[in-house]
């Protein structure tokens, strides 16, 4: 447990969740934590990188934890991404996505694997490293 430490250091809620999600099979779905901190537990097939969006958020940190499988998580300084088409402002919700395919930071996250995504962090998860598999992952919501 030493390793997911840091996110201790950003949420308790979100820490504790995490040591759970690596204890037990939690179920798909949105979990509601408390202090504002939620998680979205999913399965899916990752995807090429042709057929995915660079995404940024201005009201949550992301921590995206692999729970089963592997996936790249693309990752781009989100001033870098309004250089790109947006194909879907922020409006009043909190996601924004771009249609690009920049140079970019490649993180290959393996089950047990977790990366932190500020704000100012645009990212394209969810990418196949060869062909698509199936992923389990958690998506833990801090409120910035």
């Amino acid at each position: 447990m030493k390793k997911y430490e840091v996110i201790k250091e950003l949420s308790e809620v979100a820490y504790e969740f995490t040591k759970k999600l690596l204890s037990e099979d939690v179920e798909n779905g949105t979990h509601d934590l408390s202090d504002g901190v939620f998680a979205n537990v999913m399965t899916y097939e990752t995807k090429k990188r042709s057929d995915a969006f660079f995404e940024a958020h201005k009201k949550y940190i992301d921590i995206q934890i692999i729970l089963d499988g592997a996936e790249i998580i693309s990752v781009e300084p989100v001033e870098k991404m309004h250089e790109y088409e947006c194909v879907q402002p922020f409006g009043d919700g909190d996601t924004e996505l771009y249609a690009v395919n920049s140079d970019c930071v490649d993180f290959v996250l393996n089950k047990g694997d977790f990366v932190i995504l500020y704000p100012e962090d645009a990212h394209m998860p969810c990418i196949c490293i060869e062909e698509p598999k199936t992923v389990k992952k958690a998506v833990i919501k801090v409120p910035k």
